[in-house]
């Protein structure tokens, strides 16, 4: 059997996310399709997030040697504070200057990036994002920023 430790780790670490989302939305009414519940769609992404964990522990028991080697601590927290500046400033930020700062920390994670390919990235999700969320959901979010004094 060749193992490979990182699919392993990261299968666990799934399962351990679908699991505790399964357990913690218990509490609500499930529903059906036609009348769905408050935890009809949790419920739903946590499932196959079970599954995708299952079939990723399994293929990690047999895909081959791979070891774990060192943690990238300073990928970790820059994509990780891209995240959090994300949820922290879009209220006042607006969406637009929002994506661009949250882009170009989560840019700098990657040593290899070139300026022209981050500025590339940013138009087009800029773009992606407002024509999903604005134009076709509908999404009340502020696109500009709002000034602080309300």
């Amino acid at each position: 059997m060749k193992i490979n430790q990182k699919d392993l780790l990261a299968g666990f670490i799934l399962l351990a996310f679908a699991v505790a989302g399964l357990l913690l939305n218990m509490d609500h009414t499930l529903g059906n399709a036609r009348r769905m519940g408050p935890d009809y769609m949790p419920m739903l992404a946590f499932g196959l997030l079970f599954a995708l964990s299952v079939a990723v522990i399994a293929l990690g028991m047999f895909n081959g040697p791979d070891k774990l080697e060192r943690w990238a601590w300073r990928e970790l927290f820059l994509i990780l504070a891209a995240i959090c500046v994300f949820a922290l400033i879009l209220e006042k930020a607006g969406m637009i200057l929002t994506l661009v700062v949250s882009i170009g920390i989560a840019s700098l994670a990657d040593r290899t990036h070139k300026p022209l390919g981050v500025l590339g990235l940013i138009a087009f999700l800029v773009a992606l994002c407002y024509l999903v969320f604005i134009y076709w959901l509908d999404i009340r979010i502020p696109v500009w920023p709002t000034y602080f004094g309300y």
